[in-house]
């Protein structure tokens, strides 16, 4: 599988990382990414946006982490467009001004066109002008976040990125403010989600690699650098090959949140959440032990993408849920194997 983006992606990739780098300027990169027009890059072309799907994110979003940008370009940029462009017509009509999307579980409820309940750790929802809530029914909601009743419990995740708690008291629902269901949509937009953030993380990992194999290179110990010892050649090693992992594992996830697969799209995006709970946080260990004492010190910048990489796996289930989907999944499907076998043998 080839994983180099196209040139267009990689076009847009580029855009991004140019504002990114010019962030020490007085413009806010919010600003500069919107006058772009690179906000609404997975948005709907009816509503001024590119349509573009999650593999067309993996290199934007991966600029973004290795930059460690603060700004919510998942929670109030893709996200929405991807709900809003999966929905299509079934979508509501969403308001000018800055969205954010949020996925409500069990613990929200709608009755007699009223809103109680609350969702918890909504990233980008401190920025937001209207929430876009997903109901577990599959159907979107816009709502502006001064609505009667709706109260936000503003925070910052622990890599500085902003979020917020949403506190529903009897909220009422406008007309038109309800879209209509669109079978899969919950489901679809949490693993989108997922995916998003670990192509964040993958940018974020991919830097912490490039950090710790220049410092390696230029650090020197009982008079030779620190590359030339063969212990720590290993553990640099181990470094490289579990992140070309992850990345193939991100790219997939990216493919098939794309597709029409839904038990292969599971399956992908549970196994790169496994897989960033486990090697890629044995990995920024790995990498700050190579960097000794300066890699826990806070004016480090490898701290700061190792709390991405940390938010990244705590965010859309732990690693260990999507384990257990995981290994459900497997198991039905061997089950399903199993019983092919058992009927071609019935029959010859």
């Amino acid at each position: 599988m080839d994983f180099a983006p196209n040139s267009e992606q990689q076009m847009i990739a580029d855009s991004f990382a140019k504002v990114f780098a010019a962030a020490g300027e007085p413009r806010s990169v919010w600003e500069e990414l919107g006058e772009l027009e690179l906000l609404r890059l997975t948005w709907p072309e009816d509503l001024g946006g590119f349509g573009a799907g999650c593999s067309d994110l993996v290199a934007v979003l991966s600029e973004a982490g290795a930059s460690g940008a603060p700004e919510p370009l998942i929670g109030a940029a893709a996200l929405p467009g991807l709900a809003l462009t999966r929905a299509g017509a079934a979508a509501p009509t969403v308001p000018d001004g800055e969205i954010c999307l949020a996925l409500a579980d069990t613990n929200l409820h709608l009755a007699d066109g009223r809103l109680t309940g609350s969702v918890n750790v909504v990233p980008g929802a401190d920025v937001a002008d209207t929430l876009l809530l997903c109901l577990p029914d599959d159907r979107l909601v816009a709502l502006p976040v001064d609505a009667k009743g709706l109260s936000l419990e503003v925070y910052e995740l622990l890599d500085g990125r902003g979020a917020a708690d949403l506190h529903f008291q009897q909220v009422e629902l406008s007309q038109g403010s309800v879209g209509g269901p669109t079978p899969g949509l919950h489901a679809w937009l949490c693993d989108a989600a997922a995916m998003a953030f670990a192509a964040d993380a993958l940018g974020a990992i991919c830097a912490i690699r490039d950090m710790t194999q220049e410092y390696l290179k230029t650090r020197k110990q009982f008079g030779k650098t620190l590359c030339s010892f063969q212990a720590l050649q290993h553990a640099m090693v181990d470094i490289y090959h579990d992140t070309e992992h992850f990345l193939s594992l991100v790219h997939l996830a990216a493919k098939t949140c794309d597709s029409d697969d839904v038990a292969m799209r599971m399956r992908a995006v549970s196994s790169v959440k496994r897989y960033l709970g486990g090697r890629m946080r044995d990995c920024i260990a790995s990498a700050i032990q190579l960097h000794g004492g300066i890699g826990v010190t806070e004016e480090y910048p490898l701290g700061a993408l190792a709390k991405r990489v940390i938010v990244a796996d705590l965010l859309n289930g732990s690693s260990a849920s999507h384990g257990a989907r995981l290994a459900r999944l497997i198991a039905e499907e061997t089950r399903a194997e199993l019983n092919i076998t058992g009927q071609e043998k019935d029959v010859a």
